[in-house]
């Protein structure tokens, strides 16, 4: 897969419309070009210089044993920021002053303009609890719950008043000179699978589609212009599978995948076959309509292999072109449940090698 043509080809459909007008009315929407269009045209150049940008979950708010002491887990081991902050929107739908990991929106926001300022880039994933039910994301009793988001009066009416709330956070983040920040938000992710209402076997393909469009429609009307839009699947053994409930070219920035490494060692030849599938569909559909690919969520629970950074996940990074990628969260009130080594841990010293590669990008403090 080249990550040239790649980039040529998703930087080429950002230009598409100029060639016929004059230069004059070019350089003017150069000059207004929106914080999405900008952010795009990042990820593309980075694909381009065969560069991934790491990414982690949460980072600077929590960690192995510790949360709100102002440090990082992959700062203090590696003494570099990650590129690209991860961040959940769960519980914002619900007038919450907190997230469904307790990470206060407040907090978030600063955060998401600090990084920013030191030239990093901030994704979103949006856990949310159902518009009429209230259920949370994995309670998936109700095989009509996304039929009566979109479907219904009183269902679409719900969903588009959690649309105008998540619409204005992304509208609030703006950095110190009043500029809106581009993000990128991933919603209704990992749908190949079914452990979300909005998965597979748990809703059709047609009002999946229309969550998207919905959303779109509200996000548009209010004028949302700094939101690039990730497309993420789990792993998928097929693009007629990874393509089943696309919404469109036009709703879609990203194509991403969602792959994680179960069952340790053993399991190390499934993940790097399922990564390898999911990536190389990602990267042809891509290629192919101009977009960018990037492996949006991954990780090995625990870093139980010593030297996963360097030998498992680092040549997956090297055979496909992706913008970034990012691995889940380091959580301060479960032992086990952590994505980077911490201070001590037995992958420490390949966690620094691997953030020391020259194709894989943090910031430096």
């Amino acid at each position: 897969m080249n990550r040239f043509l790649i980039a040529v080809a998703a930087i080429s459909i950002m230009a598409a419309g100029c060639g016929r007008k004059a230069k004059s009315e070019v350089a003017d929407e150069q000059t207004i070009s929106t914080p999405a269009e900008m952010l795009k045209e990042r990820l593309a150049a980075g694909v381009a210089d065969s560069i991934v940008m790491f990414g982690h979950h949460d980072d600077p708010v929590y960690g192995h044993s510790w949360k709100w002491e102002g440090t990082s887990d992959v700062v203090t081991v590696t003494g570099a920021y990650p590129t690209v902050m991860s961040w959940d929107l769960g519980a914002l739908e619900l007038g919450k002053s907190a997230n469904l990991d307790g990470v206060p929106f407040d907090t978030m926001r600063k955060e998401v303009v600090a990084q920013a300022a030191r030239g990093g880039v901030n994704t979103f994933s949006w856990h949310l609890y159902h518009p009429l039910t209230g259920a949370d994301s994995w309670t998936t009793t109700d095989s009509l719950a996304v039929s009566k988001m979109v479907n219904t009066p009183d269902g679409k009416a719900a969903y588009e008043k959690q649309l105008d709330m998540l619409a204005d956070f992304f509208l609030s983040l703006k950095d110190g000179d009043g500029q809106r920040i581009g993000v990128i938000f991933r919603p209704w992710h990992e749908h190949t699978g079914s452990w979300f209402w909005w998965g597979t076997g748990n809703c059709t393909a047609d009002d999946y589609k229309s969550l998207w469009k919905i959303m779109r429609e509200k996000f548009d009307a209010k004028g949302v212009d700094n939101v690039v839009w990730a497309y993420s699947p789990d792993r998928c053994s097929s693009a007629e599978q990874y393509m089943a409930r696309y919404p469109g070219d036009e709703y879609v920035d990203i194509l991403g995948a969602d792959v994680y490494h179960f069952n340790g060692a053993e399991g190390t030849d499934t993940y790097r076959n399922d990564a390898g599938n999911t990536l190389s569909i990602a990267c042809e559909e891509a290629e192919r309509r101009g977009k960018i690919a990037a492996f949006t969520e991954t990780g090995c629970e625990s870093v139980v292999i010593d030297d996963w950074y360097t030998s498992v996940l680092l040549p997956i990074l090297k055979s496909y072109p992706v913008a970034y990628v990012t691995v889940w969260r380091n959580a301060h009130d479960k032992p086990q449940h952590f994505y980077t080594p911490y201070p001590g841990h037995p992958a420490e010293a390949d966690f620094k090698k691997f953030a020391s590669d020259p194709s894989v990008k943090f910031i430096k403090q």
